[in-house]
């Protein structure tokens, strides 16, 4: 069975989800205390893998609601979850050679929990006719006159019951032929259905059995590094509300070191097991964990002695611990760092799983102390290898968490207040905080920035008005049949000069890099750049190589009188050429006599009105600014 939707109503703080949509992996996006957890806890209760998950009326209803709905009684109806599965074709071909095809009017089926229930309800749409006609229909033609009428099993059953005690007169009473019939159609049920059962029964008991299980972990559910023995152990055999206990014991489970098998000091037999299930674990951490593979897991029981009033006791432990070859010492693993406790909490409490496909992963906030690299492969772990047959919902407020080319599998989650309660949306366009959308516009900036960086033609330049001249300059001197940047080299603005450095560093020495700074650029940091192998000498072009201005910026690059009429188009103004002061840089002069000025604006107003702009640029300036392309193309490495 597979969920395609699920609601929840009237749990915490949810009146009413909507209708979920429901992928192979769903992620759900919110803000904290959006309502994400109790949409997965709310799931979680509906058929729980782990016992002991109570759908309790009294904590989870909410509270500003429960005094008004048991007046007008709508407390005692309420559906806090319900969900729609669709059943596979092999499981509709499985339940038809049994019952006869078309038994079920559709293949989806709905399933729901109310409050104080100990299971779930199916309600799946049964067309009886379909087993009852064909069954009748083989009936020895008096019986068959005599269950005229009955449209569903039950019926049939209640007709062959009455039938089969009919006896003959006489001084031996015996069966009729009617009521032997009877019988004889009464156990023909009963091997089709089971003894006793109706179809709508039987069918109950097929879809329940195939509903998957939940399997529910957050950051309550983490290992510690040590526990006391006997409240693991008290957990193992009546369950635990510390979620972190639970783990615990459930481990212990997996590992059969459980009460009855720990008989002697040594523990021999169960430190046997748990040294093969620390040997399993490490290995599952190690294909998935990739910030430190020096690693290894240990679980092991020890004892200790204590002086209780003169009395030797025995208060024995359970460990876990983290061998790390690297720096060749050991500590508990409460001691690493949240991000790998959580990683090896997450990986020992699903071993006991991990061949169960029968199964729904609802993970809650999923690897959030995690470095965001580690965010990226857990990301990967969760498609490529827990949603392999099964689905997976997690819930993530990370922008490393969302995957940019899935993002029609996010649902947004936004708290809408006490009147409203958590919804979930669909479209991005209606959210009305607009900080919900930001992991998605987080993630979507960060997949944009690296798109840029794939291939290894990268042109990085001062500011936005660099872009600007050498994108549109570049593209006119095309159209001539002159050079222009090549198609695959990406121009990169780094924000100022002194970014510089900073943006070599972040991308990397994997990556070639070209940089064009301004003539009167400090080249200090760049120089330390290149003197640490970050960048190459002859990949630095420098304007003031292209202008017989000192220290030329890219507006040297433009006639005085050019870049002057740009200048007063911005800004309204009527500055002359004969009105600037000196030879030396055009922004400069402009500075002296106007105030300074955002460079950036001037690009702008040349990039609104370019076909004007380009028509008044000069053969001088098209020749500089080409000149400059060749320089960098000439610095780009050979694809």
């Amino acid at each position: 069975m597979k969920l395609t939707s699920f609601r929840v109503k009237v749990f915490r703080n949810i009146i009413d989800s909507g209708e979920i949509p429901a992928e192979s992996v769903t992620c759900l996006v919110g803000k904290n205390e959006s309502g994400k957890s109790a949409l997965l806890q709310a799931l979680h209760h509906l058929n729980p893998a782990k016992p002991a998950v109570t759908l309790d009326l009294l904590d989870e209803y909410p509270r500003w609601l429960k005094k008004e709905h048991e007046i007008t009684g709508e407390i005692a109806n309420a559906v806090p979850i319900s969900a729609t599965f669709e059943l596979d074709p092999s499981e509709v071909q499985e339940l038809e050679d049994k019952l006869g095809k078309g038994i079920l009017k559709s293949k989806s089926v709905t399933v729901s929990r109310k409050y104080g229930a100990e299971s779930f309800e199916i309600e799946p749409e049964i067309d009886y006719a379909i087993y009852v006609a064909p069954f009748v229909a083989s009936l020895p033609e008096k019986l068959q006159a005599a269950v005229e009428g009955a449209s569903t099993t039950s019926d049939l059953r209640t007709k062959l019951t009455a039938l089969s005690a009919g006896m003959t007169a006489g001084a031996e009473p015996k069966p009729t032929a009617v009521a032997s019939d009877a019988l004889a159609a009464i156990e023909r049920l009963d091997a089709d259905l089971g003894k006793g059962l109706v179809l709508n029964s039987f069918v109950d008991a097929f879809l329940r059995a195939r509903v998957p299980r939940t399997f529910y972990f957050s950051t309550y559910s983490q290992l510690s590094g040590r526990y006391q023995l006997q409240e693991v152990f008290d957990a193992v055999t009546d369950g635990s509300d510390d979620e972190s206990i639970q783990a615990a014991a459930d481990f212990l489970t997996l590992a059969r070191a459980v009460p009855a098998n720990i008989e002697d000091w040594n523990f021999e037999q169960s430190n046997a097991e748990l040294e093969s299930v620390s040997s399993l674990l490490t290995k599952r951490v190690k294909e998935h964990w990739h910030q430190n593979d020096h690693l290894r897991l240990e679980v092991s029981l020890e004892a200790q002695q204590e002086d209780v009033g003169g009395q030797i006791r025995i208060k024995r432990f359970l460990q876990f611990r983290v061998q790390d070859s690297r720096h060749d010492f050991s500590s508990r693993l409460d001691r690493r760092s949240t991000g790998f406790q959580w990683f090896v909490s997450f990986l020992a409490s699903f071993l006991e799983f991990e061949q169960d496909t029968n199964l729904m992963l609802l993970l809650d906030e999923p690897g959030l102390s995690l470095h965001a690299r580690a965010q990226m492969d857990l990301l990967d772990t969760i498609k490529d290898k827990l949603a392999k047959g099964r689905q997976v919902l997690y819930s993530t407020h990370s922008p490393f968490m969302v995957k940019t080319d899935l993002l029609k599998d996010v649902r947004i989650v936004e708290d809408q207040g006490p009147d409203k309660g958590t919804a979930v949306i669909a479209d991005a366009g209606v959210v009305a905080d607009v900080d919900t959308l930001f992991p998605l516009q987080a993630a979507l900036g960060y997949d944009v920035v690296q798109s840029l960086f794939i291939g290894n033609r990268n042109i990085l330049v001062e500011g936005i008005s660099d872009f600007i001249y050498l994108t549109m300059i570049g593209s006119h001197l095309e159209s001539l049949g002159r050079t222009n940047l090549p198609l695959d080299a990406r121009l990169l603005p780094a924000g100022g000069a002194t970014n510089i450095p900073t943006f070599i560093a972040l991308l990397g020495t994997q990556l070639d890099i070209v940089v064009l700074i301004d003539g009167n650029t400090s080249r200090q940091r760049i120089d330390n750049s290149i003197l640490m192998g970050r960048l190459e000498e002859t990949k630095v072009i420098s304007l003031d190589s292209f202008s017989t201005v000192k220290g030329a910026d890219i507006e040297d690059l433009f006639t005085p009188d050019e870049y002057i009429a740009f200048y007063n188009a911005t800004y309204k103004k009527s500055v002359k050429l004969s009105d600037l002061k000196g030879t030396d840089r055009i922004v400069e002069r402009i500075s002296r006599l106007e105030g300074d000025f955002n460079h950036g604006e001037v690009g702008a107003q040349f990039l609104r009105t370019l076909d004007k702009s380009i028509a008044s640029l000069s053969k001088d300036t098209l020749e500089r600014f080409e000149k400059v392309i060749l320089a960098i193309n000439a610095a780009l490495p050979i694809k």
